[in-house]
């Protein structure tokens, strides 16, 4: 088992308190980041409309049935 000093252990201590300040902030401009509306609707909506098959001759066939 590792022993630390007590510096040691002082650093570590802070090196954890920043590292939960960044993480909090990251989760605080999450937002920012996020995709609109309108994309996630496309994407879902593409989504039901294609159709994946498996076929004898190929492996897969594609369609948007649209």
């Amino acid at each position: 088992m590792q022993t630390f000093t007590h510096l040691e252990f002082l650093e570590l201590e802070q090196n954890e308190k920043s590292l939960k300040e960044s993480l909090n902030k990251m989760e605080e401009n999450d937002e920012k980041y996020s995709p609109k509306k309108q994309t996630i609707s496309n994407i879902l909506n593409y989504s039901k409309s294609l159709s994946i098959k498996k076929s004898n001759h190929v492996d897969y066939i594609e369609m948007i049935l649209n």
